[in-house]
């Protein structure tokens, strides 16, 4: 691949202590890159220490994608063991699948879609896997994509991946909270803390309320995110809602024991945001439940 991915001192330091804490998303992508790359105990030992497996650059590549277009098998396994997402595409819609069979990497093709490698997908040029390796004329690997649409395999349910702490955690956990409720149950599966705050003390409850994602909501809310929860403005996931007009997250939170009344720091309620911005069917399911 073009891009040569480069680690810095403070990096590479810190790769090497497990558990620590990562303080910046760029910096980990570049570390776990750099471990698919150059061989899989330094892998091991980034994932242990809670780098979000998925973790992508400025073209949306994972690690993934890197280990398949170096063709470095044992790296491939270690990522797929530890919950990457075998079907994730980059901003040019190539998956690690593609980056594999492009490069005439049979054996991690092989692999790839044993652990429910998608070969129908189209990165956007139109191409499938198959059409890129027959292109770079590598026939092993296309007589592996085709056996693989003759006879394919079932697509396994993906492991919950090891719990995530700190930073790792939390960005991994609001992430999820924003873009659905499939990642968001499957990093609870694992262990990942439900209410870990940001420097601002806001919760993945708050993220999620906040844009209007109820589903998230409600995978929050059924593993036991507290609805009462404040923020150092004195927020609450109700009052983002409300501000926002989102009338059936606004429901879910009551429903789920949220307290109508209390008040931010500024003096203000859930319903007194409603109001203000002229939402008026939250403010009405606000006023049955109570609110004041």
């Amino acid at each position: 691949m073009k891009t040569k991915w480069i680690i810095g001192l403070t990096v590479l330091a810190a790769s090497l202590t497990p558990g620590l804490a990562w303080a910046d998303a760029g910096d980990a992508h570049k570390a776990v890159l750099r471990a698919a790359n150059g061989g899989e105990p330094m892998l091991k030992q980034l994932i242990a220490g809670g780098i979000p497996v998925d973790t992508t650059d400025d073209d949306g590549e994972t690690a993934l994608m890197e280990a398949a277009d170096k063709g470095n098998l044992a790296a491939v396994q270690i990522l797929l063991r530890n919950g990457a997402q075998v079907n994730l595409k980059d901003h040019d819609g190539k998956t690690a699948l593609m980056y594999a069979a492009d490069e005439g990497r049979t054996a991690v093709v092989q692999l790839l879609l044993a652990s429910g490698a998608d070969a129908s997908l189209k990165d956007n040029d139109g191409d499938t896997a198959l059409d890129m390796a027959k292109e770079e004329g590598y026939a092993d690997t296309a007589a592996a994509l085709r056996a693989a649409a003759q006879s394919p395999t079932p697509a396994p349910q993906p492991a919950a991946p090891a719990a995530l702490t700190g930073k790792a955690g939390l960005k991994a956990v609001f992430r999820a909270a924003c873009n659905g409720d499939t990642a968001l149950k499957q990093l609870l599966a694992g262990g990942t803390a439900v209410d870990c705050t940001d420097a601002d003390g806001e919760t993945a409850l708050m993220e999620a309320a906040d844009k209007g994602n109820l589903a998230a909501v409600q995978v929050l809310l059924a593993n036991g995110a507290q609805p009462n929860h404040r923020d150092h403005e004195g927020k609450t996931a109700l009052m983002d809602a409300a501000n926002d007009g989102f009338t059936a997250v606004v429901q879910a939170l009551l429903t789920a024991g949220a307290d109508p009344n209390l008040r931010d720091d500024d003096g203000e309620t859930a319903l007194m945001k409603a109001v203000e911005d002229h939402h008026a069917d939250t403010a009405a399911a606000l006023r049955a439940a109570g609110a004041q």
